[in-house]
């Protein structure tokens, strides 16, 4: 946590040289978006994203968008390297006075953010004259709202954020491989717990060692079989994407906790739970029995691959990353549904919340903070949401009526071509609402993003390398310090 500490207080440090060749910037807020709505001067903003698919949707909804407001130039800051690079480009622009006008980011990034008083406060916007009404407010998705709050002590409820780009988590399988399983054992089904998981996964290294699936889907010249890949130890029927997200769903799924939220700037960690220590042993099990794998059990950092050589045949990942798993050609058909929750405890069927938010920050004006609240308020828009959610194909709308509407409803039920597994986990994901699901995502402080990387360590070192689980743990609240440990 000293690292994150050392890093604020150059942030607070040079937040207050305004001017030097930075933003100009207005330090008391005003909400002139009355007069920026009429206004024919010309005002900039800067809007910060990953360079991608988010990037490559949004000229054309922001082109929408100046039809609207043809005086509002909006600069799409399109930044290589994933939302590591926004995060890192971002606190150097403000320790230089150079930020951008708006940006996306996920809620441990904006603690930091908050931290250095570089983000401005959106309930001003969202109680204003052009703001929202709380019945415009209950059509967001709830739990997606709520990653906005919790940021300032004494006004916990204040929004700083508001949803942008949302995704979940999903199971992802083989069609082909399991229609065919099907017919040579009836029950082989789409596990919905992790308890079925176990069974099914049983059943199908028994076929797959067989060789009874081997000539199902024709394979490219240098490519092995399934029974050649259990033979030499790289088969296993399911596989996590994501280490970290692995472990965090399991501490939810099983009560056993993760991380408590004092404050912005401070959290403890509260993972070494017994609940945790059976999850791990559980998992660990699973994973000696070869039924169960991470993206690391491939020495990959991605399941997809491993996915699409026919080295697992189900993968939980984001909705946003369906496309990843398809394979080229017509090699084998892949289909969608939800991840497993445990039976056990039926009352946690918690499925983690994925993708970012958007702020505007405080090294601006006034009329560019305006105007980047017109342009926030015209793209979350039920009928841009949709737009930009099916421009990007894995994520979201992020407003319930956005399902509602033609567009998205025939893109649900008739999606165009290559788009198919995108609409499948746009599918599930609404099930998730209508069916008990709970999306979650763990209050963010500053630092949060680091247990965040010690955890999917730990799991990957217990799962992967075969380290003992309470050793392991031990080792983690070494790692992270006592910084994060609640006092005695």
């Amino acid at each position: 946590m000293k690292k994150f500490f050392i890093v604020l207080i150059m942030l607070f440090g040079l937040f207050a040289l305004v001017g030097c060749g930075g933003n100009v910037i207005d330090k008391e807020f005003a909400d002139l978006t009355e007069e920026v709505k009429t206004s024919s001067e010309e005002i900039k903003i800067k809007f910060r994203v990953p360079s991608g698919v988010i990037s490559d949707a949004l000229p054309n909804l922001i082109a929408d968008f100046n039809v609207v407001y043809p005086n509002i130039k909006v600069e799409l800051d399109a930044v290589s390297g994933g939302y590591t690079m926004v995060r890192q480009t971002t606190i150097l622009d403000i320790q230089s006075t150079k930020a951008p006008t708006l940006v996306l980011g996920y809620p441990d990034h904006f603690a930091e953010y908050f931290s250095a008083d570089a983000m401005i406060k959106l309930q001003d916007f969202i109680s204003g004259p052009n703001g929202y009404t709380q019945t415009e407010l209950d059509d967001f998705v709830q739990s997606y709202l709520d990653e906005g709050k919790n940021y300032d002590d004494e006004k916990p409820e204040d929004m700083y954020s508001l949803p942008f780009n949302k995704s979940t988590e999903v199971l992802i399988y083989n069609k082909t491989m399991f229609e065919a399983m099907k017919l040579k054992d009836d029950s082989i089904v789409i596990p919905k717990t992790w308890e079925e998981l176990k069974t099914v996964t049983e059943k199908i290294n028994t076929l797959v060692q067989a060789g009874e699936l081997d000539e199902v889907i024709t394979i490219a010249e240098g490519e092995k079989k399934p029974s050649e890949l259990y033979a030499e130890g790289t088969f296993y029927p399911f596989a996590y994407d994501s280490a970290a997200n692995g472990f965090i769903t399991m501490t939810r799924q099983r009560g056993g906790g993760y991380t408590e939220k004092v404050n912005n700037g401070k959290g403890y960690i509260v993972f070494n739970s017994p609940e945790n220590v059976a999850g791990l042993k559980y998992f660990k099990a699973e994973n000696d029995a070869r039924r169960y794998a991470i993206a690391e059990t491939f020495n990959d950092i991605y399941a997809s691959n491993a996915f699409m050589a026919l080295k697992t045949f189900m993968t939980v990942g984001s909705s946003a990353g369906v496309g990843h798993n398809i394979p080229e050609g017509d090699k084998f058909e892949i289909a969608v549904a939800e991840a497993p929750y445990l039976a056990a405890k039926p009352g946690n069927k918690y499925i983690i919340q994925q993708g970012t938010n958007v702020a505007i920050l405080a090294q601006s004006t006034n009329k560019q903070r305006a105007a980047a609240w017109l342009l926030l308020k015209f793209l979350l828009q039920p009928e841009y949401t949709a737009k930009f959610a099916m421009a990007t194909g894995g994520y979201l709308p992020v407003r319930k009526s956005a399902y509602e509407t033609d567009d998205y409803e025939e893109y649900l039920t008739n999606p165009p071509i290559g788009k198919e597994g995108f609409s499948m986990a746009a599918n599930v994901a609404l099930n998730y609402l209508d069916s008990g699901y709970q999306f979650f995502v763990d209050p963010a402080f500053v630092g949060s993003s680091g247990v965040r990387d010690e955890v999917a360590a730990l799991f990957t070192a217990i799962i992967v390398n075969d380290k003992d689980v309470e050793e392991r743990l031990t080792k983690a609240y070494q790692t992270l310090g006592k910084a994060y440990q609640r006092p005695e």
